[in-house]
């Protein structure tokens, strides 16, 4: 089972890939989508954009977002660079560990957290001050890198995320930044294969999960394209700009009921993505189960995405189709791996049935009732606590 099924059983499932009535703020950037791409991907291009509208927003910690998906799928195109045009929102196409603050000696060139707004200096003291959204296109670069340069970047990435970011360099200059920074991802899906340095690193980072089109007709399409790229552009970042000109300017209220729902997805979230360490030998055993993550940082990054969606929607209270939104997050934040097995128990279906490597299918039931979150590893059924979870949220 996919996202987009596990979306398809919800209220918004008809919204996914139909352009909406003239109500919808929405209804000319669906319009430019469907007129340019084969069968593109509302819903994620929505959640997208309400994760930049929660950025103006300043609720809370800001909602980072990666888009996981296949090389040449169209996400880049239809939300990253359609949304370049937009306040605060810069382009990031490199990393390295001194991008955001940079200390090369006799270089003048400031790193792009110093460009951001005013620097004070006081000696060899620099404090700068700046809000930014950061687009990068491709994330994949940095999961890349060698193990000590990729730690580097996530731990200044995770300093940034909670508002100061500080430096000291060999030349005994010492630079501080403090702000407010959004950082919108797209990666490829061998993410998958590096969520244990998130998750022992502390992640900081939701999902979006973005499926490449299904038929040869999406080839066609691109060929069509081909010529009007620019013009393609200019029309999506002109209809992304125009609806956040009709959004709400404040944060929508949530109303009673749905933080206990977010809450109970979110403590899903946190105990299945934990990380769970085996030999790197032989038989793979299991050979530490740490404890989960606090749910806390999952329950705020979602509700202020979902905030960010309802105001895009023009709603000034947040309603059942933007909580709906946040929720695919929740579930795409999972390992796949991991998210299909658990919608297929809380489904009932049996397990055999996920189209899924015999090995990786145990691996991944065997790790889900380690974290409590599967009954039996061999059997499609989630523990009580799990279910309760899945009930309490409304999945």
């Amino acid at each position: 089972m996919t996202s987009v099924e596990v979306v398809e059983a919800m209220p918004t499932a008809v919204e996914l890939n139909q352009p909406t009535d003239h109500h919808d703020p929405f209804t000319e950037l669906n319009s430019v989508l469907t007129k340019w791409f084969y069968k593109p991907d509302l819903q994620a291009v929505r959640i997208v954009l309400g994760a930049i509208k929660a950025h103006y927003l300043k609720i809370g910690d800001p909602a980072w977002l990666f888009l996981v998906a296949p090389p040449a799928s169209g996400k880049s195109t239809m939300s990253l660079m359609g949304a370049s045009g937009l306040a605060e929102v810069q382009t990031l196409s490199d990393f390295t560990e001194n991008t955001f603050l940079s200390g090369f000696y006799g270089h003048k060139d400031p790193g792009l957290l110093e460009k951001l707004g005013t620097t004070a200096k006081n000696g060899n003291i620099s404090v700068s001050n700046g809000n930014a959204v950061f687009l990068a296109k491709d994330f994949t670069t940095v999961l890349s890198m060698r193990r000590e340069k990729r730690g580097t970047i996530l731990s200044q990435l995770r300093e940034i995320h909670d508002g100061t970011f500080r430096r000291d360099f060999g030349t005994g200059e010492t630079k501080i930044w403090q702000g407010r920074v959004t950082i919108v991802a797209a990666v490829t899906p061998v993410l998958d294969r590096y969520f244990s340095v998130f998750s022992v690193l502390g992640e900081r980072f939701l999902q979006i999960r973005w499926h490449r089109p299904d038929s040869e007709e999406a080839g066609e399409w691109a060929i069509e394209q081909q010529g009007q790229e620019d013009q393609m552009k200019t029309e999506a970042r002109e209809a992304i700009k125009n609806t956040f000109t009709k959004a709400t300017p404040l944060a929508p209220s949530l109303p009673a009921g749905m933080a206990p729902r977010i809450a109970a997805l979110s403590e899903i979230v946190a105990l299945g993505r934990t990380h769970v360490f085996r030999d790197g030998y032989g038989s793979r055993e299991i050979e530490c189960v740490p404890e989960p993550e606090a749910n806390t940082r999952i329950s705020k990054g979602l509700a202020a995405l979902i905030r960010g969606i309802a105001a895009l929607s023009g709603h000034a209270a947040v309603e059942e189709q933007d909580l709906q939104d946040g929720f695919r997050v929740g579930l795409d934040c999972l390992p796949e791996n991991r998210r299909r097995i658990v919608m297929a128990a809380s489904a009932g279906q049996d397990l055999a049935s996920i189209a899924i490597a015999p090995t990786m299918r145990f691996r991944a039931a065997e790790e889900l009732e380690a974290l409590g979150i599967l009954g039996d590893k061999k059997q499609p059924t989630l523990s009580d606590r799990a279910a309760q979870l899945l009930k309490k949220a409304g999945i």
